[in-house]
């Protein structure tokens, strides 16, 4: 039991990155398309699996965000319209994976 309490904290934060790929993963998802190709696909595909059951792995989930963020640090802008998603994303992304251990 003490295991769980421990835990609680990191396990919320991945909650709170399901939540996010939830409510935002349309827009994540194209913006990594848009930008980085199926590479970056990919990254949001093994995120949203990671984030698919009740109760994520925190270590990968935190891996997985810290990717994708890394990937949209990286790329360069085909055109302006993205540059404002890719900002508030990525800053979005390296909130979410402070909460999480690596």
């Amino acid at each position: 039991m003490n295991k769980t309490l421990c835990g609680s904290g990191a396990l919320l934060a991945a909650l709170d990155a399901q939540d996010f790929l939830r409510r935002h993963g349309n827009s994540l998802s194209e913006v990594l398309h848009a930008t980085a190709g199926n590479r970056g696909l990919d990254f949001y595909c093994a995120a949203d699996r990671l984030l698919d059951g009740l109760s994520p792995d925190p270590v990968c989930v935190g891996k997985a965000l810290r990717d994708m963020h890394d990937l949209l640090v990286e790329v360069d802008t085909p055109d302006d319209r993205y540059v404002a998603s890719l900002r508030w994303h990525g800053a979005r992304l390296s909130d979410l994976a402070a909460g999480l251990p690596r």
